[in-house]
């Protein structure tokens, strides 16, 4: 049987992804906050709880994981809890699952990223690489000004990581396929919560609908379960989006573009 951690697993789209799984014949490593019910609970916002929580895995999973949902986040006004999160929580964890993916073989992994990384305007690209430099107090302080935009820069982080790292020799190179996940609004419990606040509830229904309803999580929950199989196998450092037309309804104009690179840097690439 083959099996897979997911985070965030007993609520909101963890729940369905890790249902989905299951009604899929997966065995889920489900990895939750205390309480929740998790086969392994942690808090994966600090190092000590992502050491506890891979420790916990791979004693679990005898030190062979098929693969990952590392869908664990947060939105929160504060940078901090957002970037210890939704970045750190991310990178840090599969970086200590990583040796047990690879013993697997033909791994996968999908990432909870965003459609807000494509459609929040002025995501500071300096915040952006202060979390990819490790540099979390710098990111902070980078965001005093403007802390709203904590969720997209965690989540633009966390992206940028995914491109960077999942074509390399670590990863690829080991058999791990590992992509990332872009939800619109996702009809959830959190959602319906936001819908009914009455500020945040009119801004959410003004966003473009083309299908004229707000993604449901199993809609979202199934193309985890395609990422994790087999025939996502030559998929690797995508971002993929699943909104329902929401991101493509405002940018249709100006993605995708050219690669913007010089002849001469463009063959030094190739070697040549």
């Amino acid at each position: 049987m083959r099996t897979a951690v997911v985070t965030g697993s007993q609520s909101g789209l963890g729940l369905s992804i890790r249902q989905e799984l299951e009604a899929k014949d997966w065995r889920v490593l489900g990895v939750d906050l205390p309480g929740t019910g998790a086969e392994v609970t942690a808090d994966l916002s600090n190092e000590a709880g992502r050491a506890a929580a891979a420790s916990a895995l791979l004693a679990a999973s005898n030190g062979r994981l098929d693969a990952v949902a590392a869908n664990a986040g947060v939105d929160l006004p504060r940078p901090e809890p957002v970037f210890a999160l939704n970045y750190f929580g991310v990178v840090d964890l599969l970086g200590r699952l990583r040796p047990a993916l690879a013993a697997a073989g033909r791994a996968r992994v999908a990432v909870t990223v965003s459609n807000s990384i494509f459609v929040t305007p002025g995501i500071p690209a300096v915040a952006v690489q202060a979390l990819l430099d490790g540099n979390a107090i710098r990111a902070v302080r980078l965001l005093e000004a403007q802390p709203a935009l904590a969720y997209a820069v965690s989540k633009m982080a966390v992206a940028r990581w995914i491109r960077e790292v999942a074509p390399t020799a670590d990863w690829a190179g080991a058999g791990i396929s590992m992509n990332g996940v872009c939800p619109g609004p996702v009809m959830t419990p959190l959602l319906e919560r936001d819908l009914a606040d009455p500020r945040k509830g009119p801004m959410i229904r003004k966003l473009p609908r083309p299908l004229g309803e707000f993604t449901p999580p199993q809609a979202v929950a199934e193309l985890f379960e395609f990422l994790l199989g087999d025939r996502s196998r030559y998929l690797v450092g995508q971002l993929i989006c699943i909104d329902g037309g929401n991101e493509a309804a405002w940018r249709a104009q100006d993605w995708p573009r050219a690669w913007d690179i010089e002849t001469g840097a463009f063959r030094r690439l190739l070697g040549s």
